[in-house]
């Protein structure tokens, strides 16, 4: 029989060993992802009345990537992009956001890709070379620059930019004329973000100090208005906001030099690839162990005396760099098993490498691997499910909170607000990054 995995490719099954492990085989087909590979059969010990299943269609390729990138263009941003030269080694503000914006322009992972100043005045758009330019240090004259909420504003509510990927580089200080509107700066940022909310868009928040040469405009302009600086390091950020599954896809994609300062919200991916592998494995520690085969497109297990263990296969690429390490899998991957209990086995979560999808065609779909044990199934069927909840605003936003700027530092007058109000823009608990489900019966 074909045991199928949840994005539409066929994954194997086991053949019984002698002794503890009893795994049934039906007639088993291994088919490649593209479905272009012969058929393969095995020993016909079925149960009765079991029959083969056809793979599904494969999943659609991903949604091509439109992307806007907006560049706030103002004084108080002109400090991070000195006039450099042979002798003058660029910042890494410099480093980071010319990366950044050459692999938008390059990435075969990006479809369309347009550019934006913001100034004083609504978004203005410009060529990639003229961006660059800006970043190279080429300014000659920069505007006095737009407040946070109404630049937030006007780049959310552009045709179509709720269908887009929009990347905001900033420096995110917000100093209104109205000095009592700081009191109100969570709510400036929700109203300001609404589409978030009301399209169910995805945030994502990357936070980068850089040294910065000219004129620091503060928050709080006590007890200076400005000050000059000479490569102190001060932050910035960028946002990357849309649909949540373009929003990973660029996290993962194209943002590939990201730093580790990382918040999302809201962020969730399709459905990934994901099966059981109990055949055709050679590394020993893959294997299953117990009671537990394969039949139709879930497993029979038998826990009454020993529990059960499995490998199962994930494929993560979409998920941002970040999240696809290996320890923060381990730390926020939850199993639920209805009527029963399941976890995943400690150590077993990894990266499986080149050499291991070459060699093992089973493993060829999936990213990662990690084992999975089932102790106790009191129900005659069960579902198990294996998700990944979103993590809530990480403790680095407060790290780098401050509630006076005036003397420069690597922190952001009441960074911990204004992520507030994007946090609000969605419900608690945050929806979960992906939910996969393996259905069990019990022998």
């Amino acid at each position: 029989m074909l045991l199928v995995d949840f994005a539409g490719r066929p994954a194997s099954v086991a053949t019984r060993p002698w002794g503890a492990l009893r795994v049934l085989v039906g007639a088993a087909v291994l088919l490649s992802s593209c479905g272009g590979e012969p058929a393969e059969t095995t020993s016909t010990s079925a149960k009765p009345g079991k029959t083969a299943q056809s793979a599904p269609a494969a999943p659609a390729a991903p949604a091509p990537l439109h992307v806007s990138v907006f560049l706030e263009y103002s004084g108080g941003m002109k400090g991070f992009v000195p006039r450099g030269g042979a002798d003058q080694p660029a910042t890494e503000f410099q480093q980071r956001i010319g990366a950044l914006i050459t692999e938008t322009q390059v990435s075969p992972a990006v479809a369309k890709r347009t550019y934006y100043v913001c100034e004083n005045a609504a978004p203005r758009a410009v060529k990639f070379d003229q961006l660059r330019s800006l970043v190279q240090g080429n300014v000659a004259r920069a505007a006095l620059g737009t407040e946070l909420p109404q630049m937030l504003e006007g780049i959310l509510n552009r045709p179509n930019a709720t269908d887009e990927v929009s990347v905001v580089i900033s420096d995110f200080i917000y100093g209104p004329e109205d000095r009592s509107a700081f009191s109100q700066l969570p709510n400036l940022i929700r109203t300001a973000i609404a589409p978030v909310s009301q399209k169910q868009l995805a945030v994502a928040v990357f936070g980068e100090t850089s040294k910065f040469y000219g004129t620091y405009h503060p928050a709080v302009k006590t007890p200076v208005a400005k000050r000059t600086l000479k490569g102190e390091k001060v932050p910035y950020y960028v946002w990357v906001i849309g649909p949540p599954a373009l929003v990973a896809r660029y996290a993962a994609e194209v943002f590939k030099n990201a730093p580790a300062q990382q918040a999302f919200f809201g962020l969730k991916t399709t459905t990934p690839a994901f099966a059981p592998v109990l055949t055709k494995l050679t590394d020993v520690k893959l294997k299953p162990s117990g009671s537990v085969y394969g039949e139709g497109n879930g497993l029979t297990l038998n826990v009454s005396d020993d529990p059960a263990d499995f490998s199962v296969g994930l494929s993560l690429k979409e998920l941002p760099a970040a999240w696809q390490q290996p320890a923060f899998l381990a730390q926020h991957l939850q199993v639920r098993l209805p009527n029963g209990q399941a976890s995943v086995v400690p150590g077993s979560v990894r990266v499986l490498t080149a050499i291991e999808q070459d060699g093992q065609p089973v493993l060829a779909p999936y990213t990662h691997v990690l084992r999975l044990r089932v102790s106790q199934l009191a129900s005659p069927t069960a579902t198990l499910s294996l998700a990944l909840p979103a993590p809530e605003t990480p403790g680095w936003v407060a790290a780098w909170s401050t509630v006076n700027d005036n003397t420069p530092a690597p922190r952001t007058f009441g960074l911990d607000q204004i992520l507030a109000g994007v946090r609000l823009s969605y419900p608690t608990p945050l929806p979960p990054v992906f939910t996969v489900q393996l259905p069990l019966k019990k022998d």
